[in-house]
């Protein structure tokens, strides 16, 4: 009897003593063992020992030799605390229910984490001031009360992260349809965070806060890594923080679903445009036909609505509510382009149809211009957009965007070169045009707006051969060689340019691959350019054969000069140009860029409704002749 009494008194001194050497409440940690509930073993501690709470009575008498070293090394570090949830939203952080978490969504600094790639937070573990705990529940009152004693608790130059990013979590067993939320709490920093990765605010990826955590683990600074801090000082900016977060976060994942529907209906109008089209430039001007009398109208209508569609995919932006859908944000986008549309109808029955055209053409490029000067807004993600969830771009215009920029401007100048007077047309051609195109490439390809190789080549030899058809100049071959030239030592030029100014950028961080590596990473992103370019070919064989069909049928009104096409071609030499610049853009975007047909396709769209637009013109005035002989 002595014994078993010895022997149970044994046992309680070396329970006793296990309480008292972890900082998980004995409660806590017994009914988890107890009980067997998962839930409560998810929430245990990761970090060698480390409680949530009693932090600091992790004393140096506990720690062995390499980890007084580690301590000793950095004097006045404090610790990390990364918290993963994996249902935690920004639209459950409420008042009522998450009053600390909203305030700390309102004096901390909070952002959208971008899935980038997983992060190892397994080694990161083996320094004793990093501690990883995760949540499994779904109750936001049990998350709340966690975070709220763990905050209470933090020591001056403690950090914490609270997350739901899947990257951020120790092992991988959940995914999120968007982005996860973060809210981190190091100092005084209050404000949305930027990094030099992403350069939007409020939206930043896995690796820069992997960095951060590194960083933080090493020496206590204010802004931790390549993060920076945005103030927000509005009175409202929890509620304001948590809803703009939300909606980003929503926006991104309903164009993400839509996508496929929007590409569907973009086909289906621009294959019975197309049908309408081919069916005016197969008919000879002199023909006397009665039916075109609607046949016109219907097809300005039509191209109206496909240079809206493009147009809209960005202005749409502008009138996504606060939480949206796929269904809502494929609605807004039919509504943006029926706005549009019945804009340029208006301009079109009050002055005249090519108006109407000049206006859509400006309002393009114009409107994706100024939105890159204001940090693309509208740009961030699309339906002719890059999405940051691919993790391939996150700042800039973007291949589809900077097509569109060009295509419409290019058009745009040739129209209105045959409009001008002829000191104005002089001024424009030798000027204002190529300052302009100057202007039009460097905003999408500058370092500090988002460098892009592929503007940089066939944005120039596009220009330089617009500019000099503009100017009556024969171009050959040889001209075509040194334009290429031109662009490739410009673009090596941007190329250090953008490196030395930012090594994370989109372009520099392939440059530290390369002085790595060297040319094993060129021919490497070499071969992936061939890949995407064939795999976006051949992901519909029938829409690359129709859209090889249709290049070779431009090719062939251009050089071919079929019919009256003669006579057509000589009788607008500005629209021309455009037309052949535009031409030897696509086959170069074919070349180069990684985005299959998709970009010469957009170019293509601009080009294909210039000429429509002007032979409709032709048609029309054969019209007006035909009543009026009639009428006598």
């Amino acid at each position: 009897m002595t014994n078993m009494k010895t022997i149970l008194k044994t046992c309680l001194i070396l329970v006793l003593a296990l309480c008292l050497c972890i900082d998980e409440p004995a409660s806590a940690l017994l009914s988890s063992v107890m009980t067997g509930n998962p839930q409560a073993q998810s929430c245990a501690w990761a970090g060698q020992g480390k409680g949530p709470i009693a932090h600091d009575k992790l004393k140096p008498s506990l720690l062995n030799e390499q980890e007084k070293a580690a301590y000793a090394a950095m004097p006045g570090t404090g610790e990390v605390f990364l918290v993963v949830a994996p249902h935690l939203t920004w639209s459950k952080i409420t008042n009522d229910k998450t009053p600390t978490l909203q305030m700390l969504a309102g004096k901390a600094a909070v952002a959208n984490v971008i899935t980038e790639k997983k992060i190892d937070i397994i080694n990161r573990l083996a320094n004793p001031r990093f501690h990883y705990r995760r949540i499994n529940s779904t109750s936001m009152v049990e998350i709340e009360g966690f975070i709220r004693e763990l905050y209470e608790n933090l020591s001056p130059n403690d950090s914490l992260l609270i997350t739901s990013s899947p990257a951020l979590s120790k092992i991988s067993t959940y995914t999120l349809p968007c982005y996860g939320m973060l809210i981190m709490v190091d100092g005084g920093d209050n404000g949305l965070i930027c990094s030099s990765t992403v350069r939007r605010s409020g939206l930043i990826t896995s690796s820069n806060v992997a960095a951060a955590i590194d960083t933080l683990l090493v020496e206590k600074q204010r802004n931790p890594a390549n993060l920076s801090i945005y103030p927000f000082t509005n009175s409202y900016g929890a509620l304001q923080r948590t809803t703009m977060l939300s909606r980003n976060d929503s926006v991104a994942d309903s164009i993400d679903e839509s996508e496929q529907g929007f590409i569907s209906v973009f086909i289906g109008l621009l294959a019975f445009t197309l049908l309408i089209s081919a069916a005016l430039i197969s008919l000879d001007i002199r023909y006397k036909p009665r039916f075109l009398k609607h046949v016109l109208p219907l097809a300005r209508i039509l191209w109206i609505v496909m240079l809206a569609i493009p147009l809209a995919t960005f202005v749409m932006h502008l009138q996504l509510p606060s939480f949206t859908t796929a269904e809502i944000s494929f609605d807004f986008f039919g509504f943006v382009v029926m706005e549009i549309s019945f804009i340029c109808i208006i301009i079109a029955l009050v002055f005249r149809w090519s108006y109407s055209l000049l206006f859509m053409l400006a309002a393009t490029f114009s409107i994706l211009v100024i939105d890159q000067l204001l940090g693309g807004p509208m740009t961030v993600t699309g339906y002719l957009s890059y999405s940051p969830l691919d993790a391939t771009r996150y700042y800039g215009i973007g291949n589809e965007g900077a097509s569109l920029v060009f295509a419409s401007w290019i058009m745009f100048s040739g129209f209105i070169l045959t409009r001008l007077p002829s000191s104005a047309n002089t001024l424009y051609r030798r000027a204002i045009f190529p300052l302009g195109s100057l202007f039009i490439i460097m905003v999408c390809a500058a370092p500090w707006w988002g460098s892009n190789f592929g503007v940089l080549v066939w944005g120039i030899v596009g220009m330089l051969v617009a500019w000099a058809m503009f100017n009556h100049m024969h171009i050959t071959w040889k001209h075509l060689l040194l334009a290429m030239i031109i662009a490739v030592v410009v673009t090596l030029c941007v190329f250090v340019l953008d490196t030395f100014l930012n090594g994370e950028s989109h372009l520099g961080i392939s440059t530290k691959a390369l002085t790595t590596d060297g040319w094993k990473v060129f021919a490497t992103l070499f071969i992936n350019v061939v890949r995407l370019s064939w795999n976006t070919i051949t992901f519909s064989p029938f829409l690359s054969v129709v859209f090889v069909i249709i290049v070779a049928f431009l090719a062939f009104l251009r050089w071919g000069k079929p019919g009256a096409y003669q006579q057509f071609w000589d009788e607008n030499p500005e629209f021309t140009g455009a037309y052949t610049a535009l031409m030897v853009t696509a086959v170069l975007m074919l070349i180069i860029e990684d985005s299959g047909i998709l970009m010469p396709a957009l170019v293509l769209l601009y080009e294909t409704a210039g000429l429509i637009w002007l032979l409709c013109n032709k048609h029309s005035w054969h019209i007006r002749n035909f009543i009026a002989q009639n009428k006598m």
